[in-house]
């Protein structure tokens, strides 16, 4: 075989497989959040802007509806576009790999559909401060729904997230006299008492480095917001359990105290 036959076979050969790749060679590679994203780029979703009471910060709502399946989001918008990209990502992010497990699972239905609700609530927490709280929502077939919580704070004068640890000078020595007032909050409370699993609490409780980060703070108050079966029956849903601040001002960093007390107390705004 001369030299100018190699070549030309070569090149054919490469021309062959490049040609069988893209009529269908990868299409068995494709693994779930790949074919999660197609199945969600066919199907019709729809999208708005809601104007929130907080000047400058909107929700963006987009809903999705399949036979099999219908999913609801609601992502804050600041304004800010490293903030605001890091929501919508993680929401489609979320909302990828709910498709990708329903279509594995095969367990929906049209008669049995599977859902995927993504609420935020917004606080306003202080003087150029923020919290959202989302809850997730999600059923993928069998008997029970799944509840999840993200929490974030938003420092709207920096344009950035806090990390809730920064809100305290001390926090290891804040974790101590926290956790008793959260242990304190839910025997007393009248909503969750009955239905606090110990085994879950005592392990919560036993953390070495808690760093707060599913607490925020509402009308003065830190927050701490627990998973469905974190600590209490399912029955108890996500369960919110209030500090009141002062109880916590020793271990906490005099700016952002400056910076909460500077506002009047504030109601939520909710979607659902």
């Amino acid at each position: 075989m001369g030299k100018s036959t190699v070549q030309y076979f070569i090149i054919a050969l490469i021309i062959s497989m490049a040609f069988a790749y893209l009529m269908g060679w990868n299409q068995n590679g494709e693994n779930h959040e790949e074919e999660a994203m197609r199945v969600a780029a066919e199907n019709n979703q729809e999208e708005e802007l809601i104007e929130t009471e907080f000047e400058g910060i909107q929700l963006k709502r987009w809903t999705q509806d399949h036979t099999s399946y219908q999913i609801v989001v609601n992502i804050p918008m600041f304004g800010i576009e490293e903030i605001d990209n890091f929501f919508e990502e993680d929401a489609e992010q979320r909302v990828e790999h709910f498709i990708a497990l329903i279509e594995h699972n095969g367990r929906v239905s049209e008669s049995h559909p599977g859902v995927f609700y993504l609420t935020t609530d917004l606080y306003q927490s202080g003087e150029d401060l923020f919290s959202v709280v989302q809850s997730e929502e999600t059923y993928t077939g069998g008997a029970n729904f799944d509840q999840k919580s993200y929490v974030y704070l938003v420092d709207l004068k920096a344009e950035e997230f806090v990390d809730q640890s920064d809100l305290f000078d001390h926090p290891f020595a804040a974790q101590e006299r926290f956790f008793e007032l959260v242990e304190e909050g839910l025997r007393e409370s009248e909503y969750y008492a009955d239905y606090i699993l110990e085994d879950e609490l005592q392990k919560w409780l036993s953390q070495d480095e808690y760093d707060f980060s599913n607490v925020f703070i509402r009308n003065k108050n830190l927050v701490v917001k627990f998973d469905k079966y974190e600590v209490t029956s399912g029955v108890a849903g996500m369960p919110e359990i209030e500090v009141d601040l002062d109880e916590m001002k020793e271990f906490m960093n005099e700016e952002w105290i400056e910076r909460i007390e500077a506002i009047e107390e504030t109601s939520e705004e909710y979607f659902l």
